[in-house]
């Protein structure tokens, strides 16, 4: 039987210390988790972050001088994140923050649950899966967390690296997440239609309309950030081949 994968490691970020260590003892209380930190104050949680493997973050919104979604913008790159607050409004910034669930205080131990069981769905595979496979009719597979998914290679607008797994974004809006790396991606998928932007974003060549100083731009499907390392492969890719020149060649 295939080895248990070890417990997701959780911080647990609350100014509320009667809070904290009721999460603390929800997280406790999984087998599945292993609680590798507590805090009270966010710039602590926040070093600790930075410095630390961490899996999963459950963080209180309302902090002390940095806001729970404050301090998620600013990690480079973040764990999985359960968001903690008393305040419902603050709903649709974290999902803008692809966060794995919003609970609102009072905590249950049941709800605690199921955002847990969604959190552990999204884990990163602790043995990298096999890439996908292009196929020769422009399409290829993907592994998601409920199936194996057929795309075309038109169809992808960008693919966004989210640590050890991919956010692939389609053109029609539809956003899939699949158990693979960015760098796993790019290699198999052809080198003459799709293009590293970013570290972090691999864009459709075909659907770029526009190339900025620091952005590059996919038409409805909005726009993806341009590193300073990749923009000369970008313009020499995309744009130099098809420049109209005030000399022309030959003329």
């Amino acid at each position: 039987m295939p080895a248990a994968p070890p417990p997701l490691r959780c911080v647990v970020l609350d100014d509320d210390p009667l809070c904290c260590d009721l999460v603390a003892s929800f997280v406790r209380r999984v087998p599945a988790l292993a609680l590798a930190g507590t805090f009270g104050e966010p710039v602590a949680a926040f070093e600790h972050l930075g410095r630390h493997p961490t899996d999963l973050l459950l963080t209180d919104i309302e902090l002390p001088g940095l806001s729970g979604l404050e301090l998620v913008r600013g990690l480079r790159q973040p764990p999985l994140v359960v968001f903690l607050t008393s305040h419902p409004e603050y709903a649709l910034p974290t999902y803008e923050l692809d966060a794995v669930d919003f609970l609102v205080k009072p905590l249950a131990f049941p709800r605690f649950l199921r955002a847990i069981d969604k959190a552990l769905r999204l884990r990163p595979a602790d043995a990298p899966s096999a890439p996908p496979a292009p196929g020769p009719d422009g399409t290829f597979f993907i592994r998601t967390a409920q199936q194996f998914l057929r795309l075309g290679y038109a169809d992808v607008a960008y693919a966004e690296a989210m640590g050890d797994f991919v956010k692939v974004h389609l053109a029609s809006g539809t956003v899939h997440v699949t158990l693979v790396s960015l760098k796993h991606l790019e290699a198999q998928l052809p080198a003459d239609q799709f293009v590293r932007t970013h570290r972090s974003f691999l864009a459709n060549a075909a659907r770029i309309t526009a190339v900025t100083a620091d952005e590059v731009c996919l038409g409805p499907a909005g726009a993806v950030p341009l590193g300073h390392t990749f923009r000369d492969a970008v313009l020499a890719q995309v744009v130099q081949q098809r420049l109209v020149s005030r000399h022309p060649t030959g003329q």
